[in-house]
């Protein structure tokens, strides 16, 4: 059960007040895991709030965080991951028992008051363990869940069973964006829930962040002539992030300004091919978070041209939307519902049409001059804010 409340003393010592176990349950690599860290941290400045957090060891090509929260963080390396001679959907079944049964008895040493629940894979356990502790079951959506970017239909379905399975246990949802709440409510039913944005940690609310970087680190690192306009792609170098569009955008010969690509993925290879045949074109490894606002202002334009693979991807909020916003730097984004609303709201830059002929248009004009960028005041978006309204939700839910 959770910790009762004690009655308001003057006398009472506060810190014998029995803490709080939260557990942040995933199937992905917390150190590597920005929101997931983002979070955890908020969480460390409450008090009487123990934090744990159990995840999976994954090396993707994430650049791990500098960032060190408060917390007890248990990464699990899982043997079946080395099974290579089976087929890969037996494989895939084994790896995927394990992990939940290494999950599930990790989370019995916690014995959590909270569970803070990340994504699907991980909820049936955060289910098990709520029943077993009479605990209190935090959702967190971090997509669309069923409904995303490379997933099979066997593993969309069984997604939305999984959801479906646990709605009623589940007491809070927390996701990231509004038309992805109003989903599950339509879809699997009302739920108290919170929106909480991927925004950057670093930037301060309502105000750049003030880094140390070189101001045209880009054009300097890889010889853009200082009359050209870099833009700036953040994030996985993966299908469905409109990253070919871009290619074939900026290799036009009609195109000056210069694209420079921040991030791993699978579409490494074919960026560095195009970087070789095209002066224009240039890829940059990862960085940790908290040097992506920074590094960022090094470029004149951010790029957010997500294509509509996914209802996931049409109605994402995603992380680099922000991290331009608050480097400083306006952003030409796909025209989505809710990206296109906080572009215009906050006036963050333009949106267009995800279309090669529409990014080439909107460089056009970027390089003419015509386009308008008049940010508003931010503080809505900012890290502060979605960690004052986390709070809030862990406030309500427990009293």
């Amino acid at each position: 059960m959770l910790p009762t409340k004690e009655s308001s003393n003057l006398k009472t010592d506060k810190k014998s007040r029995p803490p709080v176990r939260i557990l942040h349950l995933t199937h992905t690599d917390i150190p590597s895991d920005n929101r997931i860290l983002k979070e955890i941290l908020a969480l460390a400045d409450v008090p009487h709030f123990e934090l744990h957090g159990i995840g999976i060891r994954l090396r993707l090509g994430a650049k791990d965080t500098n960032v060190s929260p408060r917390a007890k963080i248990t990464s699990l390396a899982l043997a079946t991951r080395k099974l290579r001679f089976l087929p890969g959907p037996v494989r895939h079944l084994i790896v995927a028992i394990e992990m939940m049964a290494r999950l599930f008895f990790q989370g019995l040493k916690v014995r959590p008051h909270v569970i803070h629940c990340h994504d699907t894979p991980a909820l049936l356990v955060g289910v098990l363990l709520k029943h077993c502790f009479k605990a209190r079951l935090i959702y967190d959506a971090h997509e669309l869940e069923s409904n995303k970017n490379g997933q099979s239909r066997a593993i969309a379905r069984l997604t939305l069973w999984a959801e479906q399975v646990a709605w009623s246990s589940i007491d809070h949802l927390v996701t990231v964006s509004p038309s992805i709440i109003a989903w599950y409510e339509q879809h699997l039913g009302p739920k108290p829930s919170s929106l909480i944005l991927n925004s950057p940690l670093f930037a301060a609310a309502g105000e750049q962040e003030k880094g140390s970087g070189t101001p045209r680190y880009f054009h300097e690192k890889f010889g853009i002539p200082q009359s050209a306009k870099v833009f700036l792609y953040l994030g996985l170098l993966v299908n469905g992030r409109g990253i070919e569009k871009m290619l074939a955008a900026f290799s036009r010969e009609n195109v000056a300004s210069h694209l420079v690509f921040v991030g791993y993925g699978s579409l490494e290879n074919e960026i560095q091919s195009a970087a070789q045949t095209f002066s224009n074109i240039h890829l940059h490894p990862p960085v940790p978070h908290e040097e992506v606002v920074a590094l960022s202002r090094s470029a004149d334009y951010g790029l957010c041209i997500i294509e509509n693979v996914s209802l996931s991807d049409y109605y994402c909020l995603p992380n680099k939307l922000f991290e331009y916003a608050f480097a400083g730097i306006p952003v030409l984004a796909s025209d989505f519902p809710d990206i296109a609303h906080t572009v215009q709201q906050y006036g963050l830059g333009e949106c267009c049409e995800v279309n090669i002929n529409s990014i080439v248009a909107a460089i056009d004009r970027i390089e003419a001059g015509k386009s308008v960028h008049l940010p508003q005041d931010l503080h809505a978006l900012g890290w502060q804010t979605q960690s004052a309204r986390l709070q809030q939700a862990y406030t309500s839910l427990i009293g």
